[in-house]
């Protein structure tokens, strides 16, 4: 059953007390939405058993073909802060096999077309049909109009194969109201500079070990390095120019070893810079420096929570089993995330958790460590 409210016309929700565009397209049709100023390319909505995610979702035609790009755009939305999350529910009809490929490029476009910001979700060989949430958060973005872009890409392999899109929400966002036309804003600047498909961090004492990968690198520049304290205000540390033009996976690295003394939390974040200046930044890695005399300490960011909670666990329990569990006032299991090969710090979605005190209970080799947050 959904927990999402439809908006098909210009209308939004007040979450929190803040703006938030949310579509979960139960009542709607191709029709209903593009007379709501969605921009809708090869895709249907899809009630059936076995495809839709939840009542009705949008159901994609098959790309298969390299080089294939199928932009949907939402309506203009307004954007009243620095930073908005997006997210959403997605899934494919089978699972691939061989060289089949799928991705889902998400970005902001403002109104002269321009490609402001994007990341990219890429499937490969063994990626199965469950359903899948994804939730990136744009930040630092300037306040103002855009369109949200879906780009829809495939390549290969088992060309049946669909994508399945539902619940889509932006933060912070709210349908922009022109007074007439939908004003579509089809993205100028096709080719991105860059696919970054991963960005660690992990503490090898006493240095941290940065990791990141690109599959794509067109008319790119550099990555600038940054470090900071607080998670607000960052330096650069290191600047790393781009392999050039390539189509291929390339792989970077750099160690911090410039941490002697230091203690608390130190947080990294990349931002990639094309040749014309425009630049586009990657989550926030965490990292703990403390040393675990006493006890096991568990960090939790940002503590009250909205969207996502960052865990912050002991060195020790990296590259190793561990199990997350959030836990209600009452005791209930409200989520649970395990993972085999654990990063310093992981990222748990709790954008539908209700607001309340829950418990963050880590366990690594029957070790546990516990922590109260706050849900906004």
């Amino acid at each position: 059953m959904k927990t999402f409210v439809l908006f098909i016309a210009a209308t939004f929700a007040l979450v929190t007390g803040k703006a938030q565009f949310t579509e979960n397209f139960d009542a709607a049709t191709i029709s209903s939405l593009t007379a709501s100023c969605w921009v809708l390319n090869g895709v249907t909505t899809t009630t059936q058993n076995g495809e839709a995610i939840s009542g009705t979702s949008l159901y994609t035609a098959p790309p298969t073909n390299p080089g294939t790009k199928v932009d949907n755009y939402t309506p203009i939305l307004s954007f009243a802060s620095t930073s908005t999350t997006i997210t959403f529910d997605y899934r494919l009809t089978e699972s691939l096999n061989g060289n089949a490929t799928r991705s889902i490029m998400v970005g902001l476009v403002n109104l002269s077309g321009v490609l402001v910001t994007s990341n990219t979700i890429t499937m490969g060989a063994g990626t199965t049909t469950d359903v899948k949430q994804y939730q990136y958060t744009f930040s630092p973005i300037t306040a103002g109009n855009y369109r949200v872009v879906l780009r829809i890409m495939g390549a290969q392999g088992n060309g049946n194969v669909r994508l399945v899109l539902d619940n889509f929400q932006a933060s912070n966002s709210s349908v922009y109201i022109t007074g007439g036309g939908c004003n579509l804003v089809p993205i100028i600047n096709a080719i991105l500079p860059i696919k970054l498909i991963n960005f660690d961090a992990k503490y090898i004492k006493p240095n941290v070990s940065l990791n990141w990968s690109t599959s794509q690198e067109k008319n790119f520049s550099h990555f600038v390095l940054e470090q900071s304290t607080d998670g607000s205000n960052f330096n650069q540390i290191a600047l790393i120019f781009g392999a050039g033009e390539s189509d291929s996976k390339k792989d970077y690295s750099y160690t911090d070893k410039n941490l002697t003394g230091r203690k608390g939390l130190v947080y990294y974040r990349l931002k990639s810079v094309d040749a014309d200046s425009k630049i586009e930044y990657s989550s926030v890695r965490i990292i703990r420096l403390d040393e675990e005399k006493q006890g096991i300490i568990l960090t939790t960011y940002p503590n009250p929570v909205v969207n996502e909670l960052k865990v912050t666990i002991p060195a020790n329990w990296q590259n190793k089993k561990v199990v997350y569990e959030l836990f209600s006032i009452n005791g209930q299991t409200a989520k649970k995330v395990e993972t085999t090969n654990s990063s310093q710090t992981e990222t748990m979605n709790v954008s539908n958790l209700k607001s309340g005190l829950y418990f963050v209970k880590v366990t690594c080799e029957g070790n546990v460590a516990q922590q109260k947050i706050v849900k906004q």
